[in-house]
């Protein structure tokens, strides 16, 4: 009886321990959203100090039927953010945030306009490392879906 009731203290401490927010969620939100901010303003200052330069984004899409994953290194994408025809407009729709240690990642569902058109929705995953500058994000992972976006998520 005694083992079954300190497995489920363990539980409930998890679940409780779980549902309460780290002190650096609210930084690492803040990160992603100065990576929406630069991408809207073109701000390649502000996303060389948010991102490690060397880190990746990768992109999951399906076109045509076919799959398609695009991988490349954030110094490499820099040259496709700074468009002047293109203002491209990216919305949170809601975040989870998991922190363990110097490792957090975030799970941001999203749209995507360009130039105030609706273009696509999908999820963001972005993986962070905390270094000795705070948080950076050292990968983004995101699906570009734009057939199952919900109505109301379009505008």
């Amino acid at each position: 009886m005694k083992t079954i009731l300190c497995l489920l203290l363990v539980i409930i401490a998890f679940q409780l321990n779980g549902q309460s927010n780290h002190p650096d969620e609210k930084q690492i939100l803040q990160k992603v959203n100065q990576f929406f901010e630069a991408l809207e303003k073109q701000d390649t200052v502000l996303l060389k100090s948010i991102v490690v330069l060397n880190g990746q984004t990768t992109s999951i899409r399906t076109q045509n039927d076919t799959l398609q994953i695009r991988t490349a290194l954030f110094k490499d994408r820099m040259k496709s953010f700074v468009n002047p025809q293109t203002v491209i407009y990216e919305k949170m729709l809601s975040a989870e945030v998991k922190i363990y240690g110097r490792i957090a990642m975030a799970w941001v569902p999203y749209t995507l306009s360009i130039n105030e058109n609706f273009n696509h929705c999908g999820i963001d995953v972005f993986t962070f490392f905390k270094t000795q500058e705070g948080w950076k994000i050292v990968s983004l992972d995101y699906s570009v879906e734009p057939s199952v976006c919900s109505e109301e998520n379009k505008n």
